[in-house]
């Protein structure tokens, strides 16, 4: 999480200096580079992070599965072809040639990584929900249930918000107003790290070893809740 935000920085300060300097000398003088870089590690490391929260990786166990490793093999050459489309996107602009077809490829990329991300969530509250039934560790399961239904709803929404909303915004809004669509994704952005790095935080003590036994009962009782739990 904090090398998500390093990246983010970074990135964000070499598109400030990018936009900076082609408004002053009309070149960007080699930012516009180092932006890219920037930009393709921080997305890559977004969505590794996604898929690895997901799995349950460290969190409820210390490996990844074979299809999870699948997942992130799927991802990560993705993120390479999206970084490579929105690459040619921003240089040759929409009059320039394959451009639409450079623009399709990266909308179709980004959902299919969007897409790739949920199904390790999906997995990991489907184990939770089978292991509840058979390890007899009702409250431990039910608080890490809740937290990952929280989880899939956010990464959701964050995806939604950022890919569709932001697209509407900059869509519907004059030239000199599309200011507020970069806020808007970006305020979105710190939502989505902060609740991310809050919610898996490394806990000094951990709340599962002190529960009592009407604790558990109630747990039970509520994991019989089926349909409290459905995607």
């Amino acid at each position: 999480m904090l090398a998500v935000i390093i990246l983010k920085t970074f990135n964000l300060l070499c598109e400030a200096e990018d936009k900076s300097y082609i408004k002053r000398t009309g070149s960007a003088h080699g930012w516009d580079v180092l932006f890219y870089i920037f930009s393709f590690l921080k997305g890559v490391m977004l969505f590794t992070l996604i898929v690895l929260i997901g799995t349950g990786w460290s969190f409820l166990k210390p490996f990844l599965q074979d299809k999870e490793k699948k997942v992130l093999m799927i991802v990560i050459p993705l993120q390479v072809i999206a970084n490579i489309a929105q690459v040619v996107i921003d240089e040759t602009g929409p009059f320039g040639h394959d451009w639409v077809t450079w623009k399709q490829v990266f909308l179709l990329v980004d959902v299919v990584c969007c897409c790739a991300v949920l199904f390790p969530i999906v997995w990991s509250i489907k184990n939770l929900r089978e292991a509840a039934r058979t390890d007899g560790k009702a409250a431990v399961n039910l608080m890490k249930l809740t937290l990952f239904r929280q989880y899939y709803i956010v990464v959701i929404c964050y995806i939604y918000f950022t890919r569709v909303v932001v697209y509407a915004l900059e869509t519907i809004t004059s030239y000199r107003y599309l200011w507020t669509s970069v806020v808007a994704a970006e305020l979105a952005t710190l939502a989505f790290y902060v609740f991310t790095g809050y919610k898996f935080k490394p806990e000094a003590h951990n709340p599962y070893f002190v529960i009592d036994d009407e604790e558990e009962e109630a747990a039970a009782e509520q994991l019989k809740l089926e349909d409290e739990f459905e995607l």
